[in-house]
């Protein structure tokens, strides 16, 4: 089993844990045995219908040796759990999936796979027989797979994933992984009984009322519905309305094509006099809900034009009904991910063309540098990338992404070295975010550097 902490927002003096168990399907496992040992103290408990044992409150130093009992009673270590100063939700993954089986006799005809089993049908089972008429029972599960993708919640997303990376040459894993440091998850909020952990009895306030513990929990799964109240971002990848509306009318994008079939964008061509001759000019032209065309001027681009409060008065709010399914099309997983492969392929073009050395660099290398791009946008990635980002901008990011106290504390950590404080936070930051090989069945490829090191290489 693999133990996979994942934060929560809810902080506490004390730490508070508890562990839920999940099978290879994904799914919680009901009425297991489990026992949690802290110290000489040894508690146990059945995990409920959503997988979770009640919740331990622990000291600074405490550790939770974590067992289940096996199929043949026997019990099984399968993770230690250390104490932290904050709340914890401990995920435990089983490689294994309960299934009850359908008694048949060792004895018949070889027969076909039966049942509703399908690739996509994750935990589901196919009974038939061997050549030699023994039964046979098969669970299906996400790994093995031919392409050694590992998505977890996010198998629905399969096929989409797949089907991005043949149209964008990225490798799944690069472009999951993209996705991973991206998207918002799907979180839900759990009331769990906080126990002793020297008696193992729930505890009680001073009131005497059974004590919980209200855990904020992060599913893993990418949130298709996300909004941000501060700003336009919406849908899985928190795109802006005029980041998401340039990406409608670049050529070639997925979001592009969506939008010539719906009738709204339209190409045109114009002809403008050169010199003696006459020029056929490409150009593109947006239709309306009311049938008015909306063209660049000028001054300003297309996308410009339609992401402007004439068109978009308020964050993610058109008051044209076209503009506006537009822009819905980021609550669907289809062009949320389509598009941010779109953009990040964008981004590294755009690299490439400011003389950064794309070509042979291995995809999971491609995908932290796309993420440090979204991060910074390209002007400031080509300076960290070279190292010619002055003291005044990196400190001004560095208070921007983890607040003026927290800056000036690496700041002083660094000899009053913004640039380098500032380098060593982003660095860490996308190396921990980005982890192609998290999204690996089997974790095999091309070795992927640090941020840093690879900023050397690539200059």
């Amino acid at each position: 089993m693999e133990l996979m902490p994942l934060p929560v927002a809810e902080l506490d003096p004390l730490s508070c844990v508890a562990c839920q168990f999940i099978d290879a399907a994904n799914q919680p496992i009901d009425g297991m045995d489990v026992n949690l040992t802290i110290g000489p103290t040894e508690l146990h408990y059945v995990t409920d219908s959503e997988g979770f044992v009640p919740a331990v409150s622990l000291e600074a130093g405490d550790e939770i040796k974590v067992s289940v009992k096996t199929v043949n009673g026997d019990w099984k270590l399968v993770s230690e759990v250390k104490s932290t100063d904050s709340v914890t939700h401990a995920r435990i993954l089983s490689p294994k999936v309960k299934k009850p089986s359908e008694m048949k006799l060792h004895e018949g005809p070889t027969q076909s796979r039966t049942g509703a089993a399908t690739p996509q049908e994750i935990g589901s089972v196919t009974v038939s027989r061997s050549n030699n008429g023994h039964p046979v029972q098969r669970v299906a599960l996400e790994c093995p797979n031919p392409e050694n993708l590992r998505l977890d919640a996010n198998y629905k997303y399969r096929d989409i994933i797949l089907k991005a990376s043949q149209r964008s040459k990225l490798s799944p894993h690069a472009i999951t992984a993209i996705m991973n440091a991206e998207a918002a998850h799907v979180s839900i909020v759990k009331k769990i009984p906080v126990v002793d952990n020297k008696t193992g009895k729930q505890k009680t306030g001073k009131d005497g009322k059974p004590q919980f513990k209200v855990f904020k929990i992060d599913t893993g799964e990418w949130d298709a519905l996300s909004a941000n109240p501060k700003s336009s971002a919406r849908g899985m990848t928190q795109f802006l309305d005029a980041t998401w509306i340039s990406l409608a009318v670049t050529k070639d994008t997925y979001l592009y094509e969506r939008a010539k079939n719906e009738g709204w964008l339209t190409e045109r061509t114009k002809s403008v006099q050169r010199g003696k001759k006459s020029v056929e000019i490409p150009y593109l032209e947006f239709r309306l809900a009311n049938g008015t065309i909306v063209t660049a001027s000028a001054k300003l681009g297309l996308d410009r034009i339609l992401s402007s409060k004439k068109f978009i008065p308020k964050y993610a709010t058109s008051n044209d009904a076209n503009i506006q399914k537009l822009l819905d099309l980021r609550y669907i997983p289809e062009y949320a991910i389509h598009t941010a492969v779109d953009y990040g392929l964008q981004n590294l073009t755009s690299l490439k063309s400011r003389g950064v050395k794309i070509d042979g660099v291995p995809d999971g290398e491609k995908a932290k540098l796309v993420y440090l791009t979204h991060h910074l946008g390209a002007d400031d990635a080509i300076h960290f990338i070279n190292n010619t980002m002055s003291a005044k901008r990196a400190k001004q990011l560095l208070k921007c992404q983890v607040g003026d106290e927290n800056a000036n504390e690496r700041g002083e950590e660094e000899g009053g070295d913004f640039v380098k404080a500032h380098r060593k936070w982003l660095a860490g930051f996308i190396d921990r975010r980005i982890d192609v090989f998290q999204n690996m069945c089997t974790k095999q490829g091309p070795a992927v550097r640090g941020l840093i090191d690879l900023t050397f290489a690539i200059r």
